[in-house]
């Protein structure tokens, strides 16, 4: 296969108008396929490889207009002629195709623009160079793309033609460029990966639109096909839209829309099978709020694995995710920015031929604001009371939360919903029991997220231990109700409501009473209590209850001596 970097002449010459094109026979079609994947060749023996492009001649056209058309010399009819084995320059089949030495045409150079790129994409210059492809580039004759792994990159080529080159290929623009009667020629090289080739419109009679491989040629005149190359082992391709030409070890095999071919090395194209059917859609919800973003790949009788793609176009010209998956499993999107997307899927049967793509199905990822994360009460605690606090991070971009309360871990037994602008609420007066919460933040713009992770939580009445009241001169006794079989009570007693300061202190008490071992002098203290399980809390500590420790009574000594000392002070 012969590559080389265009170096096209001076301004290109008004083009005369074209002859009128008659029908065209069966034999000139075949004519012309055949033409069509003719490899360049050379001129002759050890002379420089030489460019060959293909020229269709209408009836009505001999060598010598050709030359005056297309050629810079009107002389090079006989140079034509000669490559061609033509001795007659007025005598040509009509409707046939002679080939053409590159350097002869007068040829308007055209460029690839490109339209979108994600991941490791590099362009090899030709120079030399090599830089990377970022959107909006220009990729000429001569040069090559390379994909990395998770690359991607749309071109878009002239008659809005479109190629989307996939991961880990590397693709070579041969030639590309427009005649003097306008009719576009376009070679192109795929040594490795995978290509989508959608040609939007029918090519004229003139037109070449071609792709090489180490092993096979695929042309088309019109059409929307992908081209798998796995280097010099094995080539797979796979008709979408109109048909497809693929040509190997001197046989050509024609592949209509839904049918796909692979061609091995040395060997000519396998018979066309039919393509899978493509895949139901529905599995793909129009909106995801979390990620990684999870996508369930739908029933299908002969999938062996899915493919998704995901584009920021409705076209599939910007590729934003790829994957493959095996049947059955899920499709794991870790990272994607926030916005609206549209998924093309595909199923792949067990040889691996793919079918045509079902979308685009329209979806919104929107992770931002993410559901609220609840902070208190822990999952599985305590509260004291006969309401609940609930509290969660805020959230800067939130309108308002919403909040269910409900008695079962389902939420079908729903007790409380309600609105509430800061990050607490407080539940209605409730019975001792379990209960459930959660939450979730409603934006401004209306965009609901998904709810938080449910608490679960046990309300449960404070132990009352009395009036709690003592005296100097005795020992103070605290008694309380059992919290649950089998628990044992933390017990702490401090000067100040706060707990700094603690004058008693107990843990593991199997007992639901306690004699405190040391008198207290007359004041208030704070006394709190806790249910353990060996050692572990399994309540919060109650609210503090207080002790109040009086003076001790006077007796008969004491009043005797105070007698004494107010005499004394009146005296």
């Amino acid at each position: 296969m012969n590559r080389c970097a265009l170096a096209l002449p001076m301004p290109m010459p008004k083009p005369r108008p074209a002859a009128p094109a008659p029908v065209r026979s069966a034999l000139a079609c075949l004519l012309f396929v055949l033409a069509l994947f003719c490899l360049p060749g050379r001129v002759a023996a050890g002379a420089p490889a030489e460019v060959l492009i293909p020229i269709h001649v209408s009836a009505g056209t001999n060598l010598i207009h050709l030359a005056r058309d297309y050629c810079r010399d009107r002389n090079d009819w006989r140079r034509i002629a000669a490559l061609n084995k033509l001795t007659e320059p007025y005598l040509i089949i009509r409707d046939t195709t002679l080939q053409v030495p590159l350097s002869l045409l007068v040829a308007e150079p055209l460029t690839a623009r490109v339209a979108a790129v994600n991941g490791p994409v590099s362009l090899h210059t030709g120079d030399g160079r090599t830089v990377p492809l970022n959107k909006d580039d220009t990729v000429a004759a001569g040069q090559t793309v390379v994909t990395g792994p998770d690359g991607y990159t749309h071109l878009i080529l002239p008659d809005n033609t479109y190629t989307r080159v996939e991961p880990e290929a590397r693709f070579t623009i041969a030639y590309l460029f427009r005649l003097a009667d306008g009719t576009i020629k376009a070679d192109f090289t795929l040594d490795r990966g995978g290509l989508v080739h959608w040609v939007r419109q029918k090519l004229r009679a003139n037109d070449t639109f071609q792709t090489r491989t180490p092993i096979a040629v695929t042309g088309i005149r019109g059409t929307e096909y992908r081209l798998k190359s796995e280097g010099s082992e094995a080539n797979t391709v796979e008709t979408l839209r109109g048909r497809v030409e693929v040509a190997a070890g001197g046989r050509n095999v024609g592949l209509a829309a839904g049918q796909g071919t692979r061609v091995r090395a040395g060997g000519t194209p396998e018979r066309p099978r039919a393509l899978p059917a493509a895949p139901a859609v529905e599995t793909i919800e129009p909106l995801y709020r979390t990620l990684p973003m999870q996508i369930h790949t739908p029933a299908h009788a002969t999938a062996k694995r899915f493919r998704l793609r995901l584009t920021s176009d409705d076209q599939g010209q910007a590729t934003a995710a790829d994957q493959v998956v095996a049947a059955g499993s899920a499709f794991t999107i870790g990272t994607l920015a926030d916005g609206r997307y549209f998924a093309f899927l595909s199923a792949l049967d067990a040889e691996g031929f793919e079918s045509a793509p079902a979308g685009p199905r329209p979806l919104t990822l929107r992770t931002v604001p993410p559901a609220p994360l609840i902070t208190a009460p822990q999952n599985n605690g305590s509260l004291w009371g006969t309401t609940g606090r609930i509290e969660w991070l805020a959230s800067d971009q939130a309108d308002h939360y919403q909040v269910e309360l409900a008695a079962d871990a389902g939420f079908s037994r729903l007790l409380d919903r309600r609105e509430v602008r800061e990050p607490r609420y407080t539940s209605p007066q409730l019975a001792p029991g379990e209960y459930h919460v959660r939450v979730r933040t409603v934006a401004a713009d209306g965009f609901e997220t998904l709810f938080s992770l449910p608490v679960a939580w046990k309300l449960a009445p404070v132990p009352d231990m009395g009036t709690m009241e003592a005296t100097a001169n005795t020992r103070p006794v605290l008694q309380w109700p059992a919290m649950a079989e089998g628990w044992q009570y933390d017990l702490q007693v401090a000067s100040d409501e706060a707990f700094t300061t603690l004058v008693f202190a107990r843990e593991g008490l199997t007992a639901t009473s306690c004699t405190l071992e040391e008198r207290l002098n007359p004041g208030t203290y704070h006394v709190r209590l806790r249910g353990t399980v060996n050692g572990q809390p399994q309540t919060p500590w109650t609210p503090p209850q207080q002790l109040t420790v009086k003076p001790k009574p006077l007796g008969w000594e004491e009043l005797l001596m105070g007698v004494v000392a107010l005499g004394i002070i009146l005296l």
